[in-house]
């Protein structure tokens, strides 16, 4: 096979992270999460073995999913402080949606990708407060999982693909 200049993907087309734009919503508050340094929602599929007469190989079937979702922001507000105060308060934990767009202005032919997030839950810690003699920024761990997510924008494939 030749090498063909055209089969080789624009450099342009490359997303960058911090393009992106967070936005959570609780109750209907939408907050747009400027302070948060990075975000990351994953799918996790569960699979399980199926054997098979007549076939020496275990075939996989899918079974389940789970997206467990993750950031990082300086603690400059208390959003995800009100939803733990309500679960410890009432036994009730509140639900929220995550928005994450990126729209990097140097890949206008694969334009602007958008997923939303919905009836997340936190899972693990959450920082409430630290106090310390070094000049370090307050950053906060956030982790939860999503019930479900949409995808309102998609990237355009590229014309090489």
């Amino acid at each position: 096979m030749a090498f063909d200049p055209a089969n080789v993907m624009a450099a342009e087309d490359a997303p960058v992270a911090k393009y992106a734009e967070v936005f959570v919503t609780v109750r209907g508050q939408r907050y747009s999460m400027l302070m948060c340094k990075n975000f990351e929602a994953k799918v996790s599929i569960t699979t399980q073995d199926v054997s098979r007469m007549g076939s020496l190989i275990v075939g996989k079937k899918a079974t389940s999913a789970t997206i467990p979702i993750s950031m990082t922001i300086y603690k400059c507000t208390e959003i995800f402080d009100d939803i733990v105060e309500e679960f410890i308060n009432t036994g009730l934990m509140p639900s929220f949606d995550i928005q994450v767009s990126n729209d990097d202005p140097n890949m206008p032919a694969v334009g602007r990708s958008t997923k939303v997030f919905t009836n997340c839950v936190l899972d693990g810690d959450v920082l409430l407060s630290l106090a310390g003699s070094e000049d370090d920024f307050i950053e906060q761990e956030i982790s939860g999982f999503a019930g479900g997510f949409t995808r309102p924008e998609k990237y355009t494939n590229p014309a090489y693909m």
